[in-house]
């Protein structure tokens, strides 16, 4: 009996040696467990087109949106607001950083052109341009002065040649551009370039070799009042209307002034006494 239940308790040890066996080599063989540490979350906002879009379209607020991002390229736009209204200068695709790289170059120049004018430089000096006091995105009246001679004629005349014309440059200042000191002020070159209506270029350049030009400016009141009056409106005043004297035409016609005759008269005597007494009438 006692042989007996020593073989039954190795019998036991050795099925308990097989199970812990098997149990470490299925150990062994099983993947290992990987602990993934938490990506971190984008921290960067830039802004993003919302749409694919096309060379010569004018940015605007609709077209960008704010997407957040790891990390921001030194190129990407941080405020959106002063860009608007630039030119894309190349196609964009959707979902593409907004950079300067993609924009037409800035022109402020031609951006402040309306339709229909053209930009034209005339020659001044610091009286025809108002004391030199004159800035760009002032409004003026070009003012021709013509003189007497063999090739114009007779008659000494002034004119309104343009009226409320745009001021897009004043030597090496420029439209939208506030950077110039009082020393580039005196020290600027002698031109003054004008929004000019295309009809009227020609006009400007042959009155500019035919006589003097002088800018006169227009009031804030009057640039109101003349917002959407025609510019090539002209006023011509002939010297001769300021220094001749008025023609018999002119002047006022006096009634002619009848005269009667004088109504006989009797000389009558009563005692010391004289008296004329008249008969007619």
């Amino acid at each position: 009996m006692q042989g007996r239940s020593m073989k039954m308790i190795a019998l036991t040890l050795i099925g308990l040696a097989l199970v812990v066996a098997v149990y470490g080599l299925s150990l062994g063989n099983a993947d290992p467990v990987t602990v993934r540490a938490a990506e971190p979350e984008p921290a960067q906002t830039v802004w993003t087109f919302r749409t694919s879009m096309v060379p010569g379209t004018a940015l605007a607020p609709e077209h960008l949106q704010q997407a957040r991002v790891m990390q921001r390229n030194a190129a990407d736009v941080q405020d959106a607001e002063p860009y608007m209204g630039r030119i894309l200068a190349r196609t964009v695709m959707g979902g593409s950083r907004l950079q300067e790289v993609l924009l037409e170059t800035e022109r402020p120049m031609l951006d402040a052109l309306p339709p229909g004018y053209r930009a034209l430089a005339i020659k001044v000096d610091e009286v025809t341009a108002v004391g030199g006091h004159l800035s760009t995105g002032d409004r003026v009246d070009v003012l021709l002065y013509i003189k007497a001679s063999k090739e114009l004629g007779p008659d000494t005349s002034a004119r309104r040649l343009l009226s409320n014309v745009l001021v897009l440059a004043y030597g090496e200042e420029l439209i939208g551009v506030s950077d110039a000191t009082e020393q580039k002020r005196q020290d600027r070159s002698r031109s003054v370039v004008l929004a000019v209506p295309d009809a009227q270029t020609t006009a400007l350049m042959l009155a500019e070799n035919a006589g003097v030009l002088r800018l006169a400016v227009v009031g804030m009141q009057d640039k109101l009042i003349d917002a959407t009056s025609d510019p090539s409106r002209s006023f011509s005043t002939p010297l001769r209307t300021l220094t001749s004297k008025p023609s018999a035409s002119t002047l006022p016609i006096a009634k002619p002034v009848v005269k009667r005759p004088a109504a006989p008269s009797v000389e009558v005597y009563l005692g010391e006494e004289r008296k004329l007494v008249r008969t007619g009438y």
